[in-house]
């Protein structure tokens, strides 16, 4: 069986241990190239995809490292022998092989027995296809302009192997759907249109679709990982639910999860067996699309995104683990609550008052969400437009690098910013305006931080930073309103003097100390990750308001300098 990934040094490659240093290195020529190159829009409307902006696909390069820990060679190349492989033939409530020595067929149930390569055409329109192999068999499944649909159960369904590969043959389209219901094998609650009991890595350079009326997209106990193709997931409940891992490489992926979270990674029974949870997101290149009733992406221990791009163009809390390390990449949020949340449990947060909320679970008093969550920023460009909080951990927030820009909250117990232990920024670009009720601001910066109120000015009031010179050093058009703005960046330095103009305001500001701030009516630091304030503002308030697409933000890219992640890489097996 495969070797688990695990935390603070349980399990990794060898190979981790060089992962930073040559992350670093490359990171850092990559932040200077970004530097001169990088223009960036912002504070679009939260209504669609579209509206917040095109995402572009950044460089893969430097995640070579820790990719190659997270994924196989196997994983990433979709090859198969199509000599070898047996051959499946679909039609209607029937199916044939060309070989049946590793496959039994049952009326319109498949069943693969044995390790090996098994190539699927055609339709099933009420069937299934069962992988029920030794526990260290190897299984690929291609599907060649396949079609299955399970009326009350999962149309892939792996009870039994070490692990399978699902592959889409180029140039075909593929589905595989659940009718609307779903009937329990035994002992095991079968709830997705893919459902999968051991590790399964979904790549190729086809098309799959996966459709789940009444449940849950792709579920899997294991690792899940999306390594290729085009993959659209249409789910009533989680578009990707997983025990262990969910990791992204090289796919283009879309997924609308009408009720709960898009992707979702949560281990029960570490919470029953007492112990910390592992259960991951990580991402490193191709593209990632969500809608979502509930969270974006929600990971019990961490999301570590370091490169591809991520639209969450609906969702109640955009990004939500104990720890968020972001180094590279293209991510755009919109949440009707928090936009990052780093808060502790293994709930994710819900429309309604949940773990996270209150101390000691439903109905106990009311908590600051502990100090453990960390929300880490070294790379990448990073637009959130949140209804509640926009970046928000439970412990600490530590910006070292990227560049950073979140439109709003406009009003209520809500910040653009929200920490309980530290909030820190080393380098980098953040830019922040929102509601002034509860605003907070860094608690220490090594390079040049305003942190103002500005009164109230209305969404489309330009917020620009000049220097001595004349010379903009960041512009931004908010589509909200707000009456606070942040702007910190590497060209800001001790003794400078800028201009600061928003809407109807304007002052001279000379930076006596790194940090001038004249915020009023706020607070240093805050609740933190997942207090119920954030709750209530998400449910009163509702949507974030629509607008046109405008306006705009200028200023140097990310100084990327690399950062430390707690996911490190696994022991890899083919």
């Amino acid at each position: 069986m495969n070797t688990r990934k695990t935390y603070d040094g349980k399990d990794y490659a060898s190979g981790a241990a060089d992962k930073n240093a040559v992350t670093k290195s490359l990171l850092a020529l990559l932040g200077l190239i970004l530097a001169l190159m990088l223009t960036f829009t912002s504070c679009g409307s939260a209504g669609s995809s579209s509206d917040l902006g095109s995402l572009t696909t950044t460089s893969t390069e430097y995640n070579a490292a820790s990719k190659s820990e997270m994924f196989t060679e196997r994983d990433l190349s979709g090859d198969y022998d199509e000599s070898s492989a047996v051959k499946v033939s679909l039609s209607g409530n029937s199916a044939e092989a060309s070989d049946t020595s590793g496959v039994t067929i049952d009326g319109s149930t498949v069943t693969i027995t044995a390790e090996g390569t098994y190539i699927f055409s055609g339709k099933l329109t009420d069937g299934q296809i069962i992988v029920d192999a030794d526990d260290s068999a190897k299984v690929q499944i291609v599907l060649d302009g396949a079609s299955v649909t399970s009326s009350d159960s999962a149309a892939l369904y792996v009870k039994s192997a070490d692990k399978v590969f699902v592959t889409t043959a180029k140039g075909t389209d593929n589905t595989l759907a659940n009718g609307g219901s779903f009937t329990a094998d035994g002992d095991t609650n079968v709830d997705g249109a893919v459902f999968a009991k051991d590790d399964i890595t979904f790549n190729g350079e086809g098309s799959l679709t996966v459709t789940s009326p009444a449940g849950h997209g792709i579920v899997g106990k294991d690792d899940v990982k999306l390594a290729g193709g085009t993959i659209t997931i249409d789910a009533a409940n989680h578009g990707v639910q997983a025990n262990d891992s969910v990791r992204v490489a090289e796919a283009s992926i879309t997924i609308n999860a009408d009720t709960k979270d898009g992707i979702h990674v949560s281990d029960d029974a570490d919470e029953e067996e007492g112990t910390t949870s592992d259960s991951f997101f990580y991402i490193a290149d191709g593209s990632l699309t969500i809608s979502a009733g509930d969270d974006g992406i929600h990971a019990d221990a961490e999301a570590n995104i370091e490169g591809g791009a991520i639209d969450v163009s609906n969702s109640y809390e955009g990004i939500e683990a104990l720890t968020i390390d972001v180094s590279g990449g293209d991510i755009k949020v919109a949440a009707t609550d928090d936009g990052f949340n780093a808060a502790g449990g293994t709930t994710s947060s819900s429309n309604t008052f949940g773990d996270d909320d209150w101390a000691g679970g439903k109905g106990g008093a009311m908590s600051d969400g502990g100090t453990d969550g960390q929300i880490n920023i070294s790379g990448g460009n990073i637009y959130i437009q949140a209804s509640g909080d926009g970046v928000d951990s439970n412990g600490s927030v530590s910006i070292s690098g990227g560049y950073t820009v979140v439109c709003g909250p406009t009003q209520g117990d809500t910040s653009v910013l929200d920490f309980n232990s530290s909030g820190e920024i080393t380098g980098g670009t953040f830019i922040g305006t929102g509601g002034a009720g509860m605003a907070s601001n860094f608690s220490s910066a090594d390079q040049g931080l305003i942190a103002v109120s500005v009164g109230n000015q209305s969404a489309g009031s330009a917020v620009t930073l000049k220097d001595a010179d004349g010379n903009t050093i960041a512009e931004v058009t908010p589509e909200l309103d707000y009456a606070v703005v942040y702007i910190s960046t590497a060209d800001m330095a001790k003794g400078s003097t800028y201009t600061l103009t928003a809407g109807s305001y304007s002052e001279s500001i000379t930076l006596s100390d790194n940090i001038y701030s004249n915020i009023s009516g706020g607070m240093q630091g805050g609740f933190g990750g997942g207090s119920p304030r954030g709750g209530m503002n998400g449910q009163m308030n509702g949507q974030m308001p629509e607008g046109a697409h405008g306006g705009g933000m200028r200023q140097g890219g990310p100084g990327n300098s690399g950062s430390t992640d707690q996911v490190t890489g696994a022991t890899q097996e083919v």
